[in-house]
């Protein structure tokens, strides 16, 4: 039965780690859509600017979600193994 544990912790934090690029990419895509959609007398000037920033705000958000998740297997792990260092 621990073997299916963590096996099953393993892969969802694979899956954390790849949430972390597919919420960058979609915060790049996502700023550049609005900035094309808030203002389109600008065309693309400055929508590579936002879209950094959109990538950034992704990145910063996801990470900050993974590190919960995370944080919360380590207390799941300390809490089965109280005196195991």
């Amino acid at each position: 039965m621990t073997f299916v544990r963590r096996a099953v912790i393993f892969v969802a934090q694979i899956l954390a780690l790849i949430s972390i690029v597919v919420a960058t990419v979609a915060g790049a895509l996502a700023g550049g859509d609005w900035l094309a959609s808030a203002f389109p007398m600008l065309g693309v000037i400055g929508t590579r600017e936002i879209s950094i920033v959109g990538a950034l705000a992704g990145f910063f958000i996801s990470t900050i979600l993974v590190a919960l998740f995370f944080l919360c297997v380590e207390i799941a792990y300390n809490t089965r193994n109280p005196f195991k260092i």
